[in-house]
């Protein structure tokens, strides 16, 4: 099956400096993807490719531009595990560790998934490509597939193993004499590259003369000879191995130091270590060895050596990297993004954005993930990690972020298991503990195990901070001080997020299992922390009276314009509607939304796990769900706006971990795979008109997207006319925010001039005018 699609570049240059990001446009999308792992490398023209698991880009030699290719450009699929490019027929090939494959010829994506929809039991990933004419041999984890690249089609394959059987194929090679090398995690197996049946498993012979049950993971053809490494495990050293005059030799370097990946082209073989890359020409002489990046320390993936006796580096933790073997000079190759696309929680404030990547499991266990935070403020992003912050190495799995309303510079980050750091102008400047703050520790002797579930502000701006697995477990820190709330009630069970509603009521996370029979908390302290006679708390399930939540686990809890709490369950959505009735007596039970659909009438994604909820300036839902994508409702949840999903958009996985939304409306999608963003219709409105501007403007004649007005008053009146104060369309703000298609009402474009926008609100009392060029 073959599926052709034209796809859209986006390109920066580079100046030394982060990447930048362009405004992106209504209704479309952008990565927000970690480019920091390279994992394959290739030379096409004066172009060098790099590969991460989730995307492509290239490096432009003779502009010193970076063009990434992504799934929103047209990529079909992600985990890639190698770039391979022909430059016979011109194709890049893009090999996935699910078997599917894309070729990139004349800004054409080509996508061939023959081998990821075959019912193929077993390792089905494609560790390598190697070239032979027009087809492209596929070392795949059951044989070899040949692809002809030409034809955009699969000719063959191969099963190599005894008696036809399956064989993890790492990498494959031809020699001079037309011999095939198959280099698999099982010994080397040979054959003769004419033999016209190399479909048959009789025609492939295990290589006697070396250690026919070593695994050998990377080889190449040389200056006349097959290199190849022998791969070992523990401490024990990796070892190469030359095939030459039909015997093979052992030609040991660097011992003790594994062989990641073996490249050639005519004057230079390159070995990638682990912690560096050695060079080395026909004679088998060191000519250079990347020992360091300056800064930073090598951790390759894979290397190679241009036609300009350039080295290009396709690192682990530093992306893509340079080294010009006459002079020994380093470059960085700048890509901006997140060190890996890891999601467990997402805030937004103004145009910030934040990632905690750490987490915990289903059980409220620790999972130990480095600590770190991501930061991205719509242009670039910055990391917080233990190379540029120091004190975050004394904590693990930052699960949770909050963002000080009042000093958006100001963010505290919740570890779950060792307190909660401050960080201001993106540096840790401290963390809490017991001995600092009123957290608590888990009920374990352990006193440093501080495990912040959630943390949040208050409309005053007061942070709250909720620790798991203790009765003292709620905490408020007003400036520099701090109060302690113990709630009984709790019985020592596990908490997590937090939301406190426009009430000052704090809904948090309970986790539900045979020793707590509830779903939420709620607490309120009546506006009076300093005395907690006046407090009250209280335990919801699904209970009739208590609740009615359906299902017993709650992912996730937002507060809509209206202050309704909606909350996602693992049998879908539920709503609040009378918070204000928790601690009255009076009825206050969830209710779930009915929806139609066709002839029938359900509850509102019933059969869905729904984990994320987020509320736009219009009061629509954004609901990311387990397995189902991510869905936009109308303000009541009873009409479907969107449906996203891996198979019909550029969503990087159906599986949602975490959802935030920005002021200019853009929605990112955490998911399993890394965050990727949309732009939507709707922004927050406010009580007038501020800084109305529209985007883009000027409009140009190839632009045919969506224009925004911007900053309006909350549901604003807008009509658009020409210059003499003709109508030619009129429409209403969605939140602050509304959109023209740029056609008049009978669907035309609109002429070459200047267009007045006249918006107001309902009461006629907040007016404002701004122009709009059009250039057609």
């Amino acid at each position: 099956m073959k599926l052709h699609r034209y796809f859209l570049l986006f390109a920066f240059i580079f100046t030394g400096l982060t990447a930048t990001f362009a405004q992106v446009p209504i209704g479309q999308w952008r990565d927000q993807l970690p480019y920091t792992l390279c994992n394959s490398v290739t030379e096409v023209g004066n172009k060098i490719y790099f590969s991460t698991p989730y995307a492509v880009f290239y490096f432009d030699k003779e502009d010193n531009s970076v063009t990434r290719i992504t799934k929103i450009s047209g990529l079909s699929d992600i985990g890639i595990s190698c770039i391979t490019y022909n430059k016979e027929y011109q194709t890049l090939v893009i090999a996935y560790t699910n078997a599917n494959i894309d070729l990139i010829k004349n800004n054409t994506i080509i996508n061939i998934s023959d081998i990821k929809r075959k019912q193929i039991l077993g390792n089905k990933t494609i560790n390598n490509v190697y070239f032979i004419g027009k087809y492209a041999y596929l070392s795949c984890g059951f044989g070899i597939v040949v692809l002809d690249i030409d034809k955009e089609e699969i000719r063959e394959t191969y099963y190599i193993g005894k008696d036809g059987s399956q064989v993890n194929v790492l990498c494959l090679v031809k020699d001079d004499k037309d011999s095939l090398f198959a280099a698999s995690e099982r010994g080397i197996y040979k054959a003769w590259s004419k033999d016209p049946n190399l479909a048959n498993f009789a025609a492939w012979k295990k290589d006697a003369k070396i250690d026919s049950m070593a695994k050998y993971n990377t080889m190449t053809f040389f200056n006349g000879k097959v290199v190849v490494n022998k791969k070992l495990t523990g401490i024990a050293s990796d070892t190469l191995y030359i095939y030459a005059g039909g015997a093979w030799s052992r030609w040991d370097r660097d011992l003790f130091n594994p062989v990641m990946r073996l490249e050639s082209n005519s004057k230079y073989l390159l070995i990638s270590y682990n912690y560096f890359v050695k060079v080395v020409n026909t004679s088998l002489e060191q000519v250079a060895n990347i020992w360091d990046y300056y800064p930073g320390n090598p951790f390759p993936q894979d290397a190679i050596a241009d036609k300009d006796d350039i080295v290009w580096v396709g690192d682990t933790y530093n992306g893509a990297v340079s080294f010009t073997i006459a002079t020994t000079s380093v470059q960085h190759i700048p890509m901006s993004g997140p060190l890996t696309a890891k999601a467990f929680s997402m805030t937004c404030t103004g145009n910030d954005l934040y990632i905690a990547p750490g987490g915990r499991d289903a059980s409220y266990i620790p999972l130990y993930n480095a600590p770190q935070v991501y930061h991205f403020n719509s242009t670039n992003w910055k990391n917080i990690a233990g190379y540029n912050s120091p004190v975050i190495n004394l904590t693990h799995d930052i699960d949770c972020v909050a963002i000080d309303p009042f000093d958006p510079t100001r963010v505290y980050a919740g570890s779950y298991g060792t307190g909660l750091l401050e960080l201001k102008n993106d540096s840790v400047i401290r963390r809490y503990t017991e001995s600092n703050s009123t957290l608590r520790h888990h009920t374990s002797s352990d006193t440093s195990d501080i495990r912040v579930g959630g943390a949040t502000f208050d409309a005053k701006g007061n942070l709250w901070v909720v620790t798991s697995h203790n009765n003292s477990c709620l905490s408020m820190k007003k400036g520099d001080k701090w109060t302690g709330f113990t709630i009984p009630i709790v019985n020592e069970n596990d908490l997590g997020q937090i939301l406190v509603n426009s009430l000052g009521q704090k809904w948090i996370q309970m986790r539900y299992g045979n020793m707590n029979p509830y779903s939420i908390l709620v607490f309120d302290d009546n506006e009076t922390p300093e005395n907690p006679g006046d407090d009250k708390a209280i335990k919801l399930n699904s209970a009739v009276g208590s609740g009615n939540i359906p299902g017993n686990i709650v992912f996730a809890m937002a507060e809509d314009k209206k202050g309704e709490i909606w909350i996602g369950t693992e049998k879908g959505v539920a709503v609040f509607y009378s918070p204000e009735n928790i601690f009255t007596g009076q009825n206050f039970d969830a209710q779930r939304p009915l929806v139609q659909q066709g002839s029938y009438v359900q509850y509102l994604l019933e059969n869905e796990t729904a984990t994320a909820i987020a509320i736009d300036g219009d009061n629509r839902k954004w609901i990311g769900t387990d397995r189902g994508g991510v869905f936009l409702f109308s303000e009541d949840g009873t009409k479907e706006i969107y449906h996203f999903t891996a198979e019909n958009s550029p969503l990087l996985s159906n599986r949602i971990t975490g959802l935030a939304i920005n002021k200019d409306g853009e929605v990112f999608f955490g998911t399993d795979n890394g965050v990727i963003s949309f732009r939507s219709t709707a922004t927050p409105g406010g009580d007038s008109n501020s800084d109305v501007v529209a985007f883009p403007n000027p409009v140009r004649a190839e632009y045919d997207g969506y224009i925004a007005i911007k900053g309006l008053v909350n549901q604003a009146q807008v009509r658009i006319t020409d210059i003499s104060g003709v109508l030619i369309y009129s429409t209403k703000a969605e939140g602050g925010q509304a959109i023209w298609n740029g056609r008049n009402f009978n669907g035309s474009k609109a002429h070459t001039g200047v267009y007045l926008v006249f918006a107001s609100s309902d009461d006629g009392k907040e007016k404002v005018v701004t122009k709009i060029l059009i250039v057609n």
